[in-house]
């Protein structure tokens, strides 16, 4: 895609790894210092877009990374994300699926929203699964 920063990604300075495959690089938008972006190199909009290949390549360099990162920077703990911007509301800057990479510091003021709902119960929960393994047949 022609317009695409991450297809054509310039910053040759913070590329950490790169392959046939992907590539990583140093967030010029970081949630924390050491945060990195794992990138395959043909465009894809959506985690669900990859083909299975793509997908166990990306997961197999980020492990390798997120062990680097670790000895890196010592965080407490590190995040990986990844989301799908379904309705085109600005998630994602960069209309190009990516795996953060975010290691985690003491006081690092960094929170989730995640707004838990609470457990419903088991019959709520077995019809969710129900709707799910549906869509999974199909």
């Amino acid at each position: 895609m022609k317009k695409c920063a991450f297809c054509n990604y310039q910053d040759k300075e913070v590329i950490i790894y790169k392959d046939a495959v992907c590539y990583a690089v140093i967030s010029h938008d970081p949630i924390n210092k050491h945060h990195v972006l794992v990138i395959p190199k043909k465009h894809y909009m959506q985690f669900t877009d990859l083909p299975d290949a793509v997908v166990a390549r990306l997961f197999v360099v980020a492990k390798k990374l997120s062990l680097a990162v670790r000895k890196a920077c010592n965080p407490i703990a590190v995040e990986h994300i990844s989301d799908d911007d379904l309705k085109k509301t600005g998630i994602n800057l960069v209309e190009h699926y990516k795996l953060h990479i975010i290691p985690r510091f003491k006081n690092d003021k960094i929170t989730h929203f995640w707004n838990r709902k609470g457990d419903k119960g088991i019959k709520v929960r077995a019809s969710y699964a129900k709707d799910i393994k549906k869509c999974l047949k199909k």
